[in-house]
């Protein structure tokens, strides 16, 4: 990648990188195939999220599953109307989209849009609690990035791997839902359980017999393996949790799906969030002081 390029993704605070984020979540849908899943994971994908949806007490029926594709960069007419939304008029959004397209088809190491760097994200939203009446009126979404399906083909846990983030964004659905992102908690404390509880949330299903029933110890190191965004960072508002706290919390989920009584016994949603709740001092103070 050219000092050209960087300076380009780096440019207004990193706009461009954040514009097929943006494009999926106001303009995505189920119903246009330009968001459709990437084909080689279509499949597994919408099956997983079918199971999720079983499984799970909570009403998921409104949410939508699809995608982020970074060639939208290319499509100025799709472009433009983010950025009328970020405060252009069509005339300059236009243009900004055009110059933007232009640069994107130039660039070698953007690969028109389909460089992992424009979309290594998946991500759930409702806009239950929203008071802005754009997010408001949007639906619910769990949106996959292709540069993540990427990524967890580049570290090879693509089939397990994608499914336990699906499983992740789940829980996040579950979360709003069940109003559980409400804690007294500071940040960035109050993002820690949210994350590590939305691990639980994943191995659990994942693990479960009457979820996939997926090899525990295969999730456990998926989730150790893709979500390297556990950091150290304590004092950063987006802290998840080290690696350590979010291996606790994985495997915190598979235990309790394999002890399950009766066998295969699926505890409600807010069962599993009230014994989760005991044990973030367990899963923490190991790495507490940093």
């Amino acid at each position: 990648m050219t000092l050209a390029d960087l300076q380009f993704l780096l440019a207004d605070d990193g706009l461009v990188l954040s514009l097929p984020t943006y494009d999926a979540w106001f303009f995505g849908s189920n119903t246009d195939s330009r968001y459709a899943l990437r084909g080689d994971y279509s499949q597994l994908l919408t099956k997983s999220f079918s199971d999720a949806k079983r499984f799970w007490d909570i009403q998921s029926a409104d949410i939508q599953l699809h995608a982020m594709h970074g060639d939208v960069l290319l499509d100025t007419a799709r472009v433009a109307r983010l950025l009328v939304l970020f405060g252009e008029t069509e005339s300059e959004a236009a243009a900004h989209a055009a110059s933007i397209a232009q640069f994107v088809a130039n660039s070698a190491a953007l690969d028109d849009g389909n460089n992992p760097i424009f979309t290594l994200n998946a991500f759930a939203f409702s806009g239950v609690d929203e008071t802005d009446p754009v997010f408001a009126s949007l639906p619910d979404k769990l949106i996959f990035g292709d540069g993540v399906l990427d990524a967890l083909d580049w570290i090879g846990i693509g089939n397990v791997g994608s499914r336990v983030v699906l499983g992740h964004e789940f829980g996040h659905h579950i979360q709003f839902e069940n109003d559980l992102f409400e804690s007294p908690l500071p940040e960035p404390e109050a993002t820690r359980r949210t994350e590590l509880m939305a691990d639980a949330f994943a191995t659990y299903w994942g693990t479960h017999a009457q979820g996939l029933s997926l090899n525990a110890k295969r999730v456990v190191d998926a989730v150790l393996s893709f979500f390297i965004v556990g950091d150290c960072a304590f004092d950063n508002d987006g802290h998840h949790g080290t690696p350590n706290q979010r291996e606790r919390a994985a495997e915190w989920g598979a235990e309790l799906a394999a002890t399950a009584r009766p066998q295969g016994h699926i505890l409600p949603s807010l069962t599993v969030a009230q014994l989760f709740e005991e044990k973030p001092p367990e899963f923490v103070a190991p790495d507490a002081d940093g």
